[in-house]
Order: C-alpha cells, then sequence, then structure tokens
C-alpha cells in the first residue's frame, strides 16, 4: 500500500460525523486519544510479539469489557461516581 493510499485509508469522514465540537470536547478527545496510544504500548510490553495493530483490537476488546468488570467491583463504581461530582463541582464553580 503507497503512503497515499495508507493516509486515505486512515481518514473516514461521513457527513453525519462532521460537527462543530468545543475546545472541552477537542481536549478531552485529545487526553482519551494520548491515554489509548499509552495504553496500547503498554498492551504490547505484556506481549511484545503483538503488532501494534493487534495490541489496538485486544486494547478495544478491553475496553468493551470494562463496564462490566466495573460494576463487578463496587469500589470502582463509587470512584468513578465520586471523580464525575469532581469534574461536575469544577465546571459549577467556572461559571
Amino acid at each position: 500500500m503507497s503512503r497515499e493510499e495508507e493516509i486515505k485509508a486512515a481518514i473516514v469522514v461521513t457527513p453525519d460525523e462532521i460537527a462543530f465540537v468545543s475546545p472541552e470536547m477537542n481536549h478531552a478527545s485529545e487526553q482519551l486519544g494520548m491515554q489509548m496510544f499509552l495504553f496500547v504500548d503498554f498492551v504490547r510490553t505484556l506481549e511484545p510479539r503483538l503488532q501494534r495493530f493487534e495490541a489496538i483490537q485486544l486494547a478495544a476488546a478491553f475496553l468493551e469489557s470494562l463496564p462490566s468488570m466495573c460494576q463487578q467491583n463496587p469500589e470502582v463504581i463509587i470512584c468513578l461516581k465520586d471523580n464525575a461530582q469532581l469534574l461536575i463541582e469544577r465546571r459549577i464553580s467556572k461559571n
């Protein structure tokens, strides 16, 4: 695959996905992307023979199972709710 074909394959835009977003949403998306990048790197340290796309697939499967894993651990749910409350309070105090 040529470099141009790789770039075209990586860009997927459909009309329903084109939207204007806030700077906060852009920043949050960047943070999520960076953390996912680092998590994929971590997955590869667990099994270095994985190719990057395989590590990404494994990370995606892990994310898919994460809600049920969290539901089985009440401490994680409490932590998530507490952190959600902190974010809400921070947002309200800015206004």
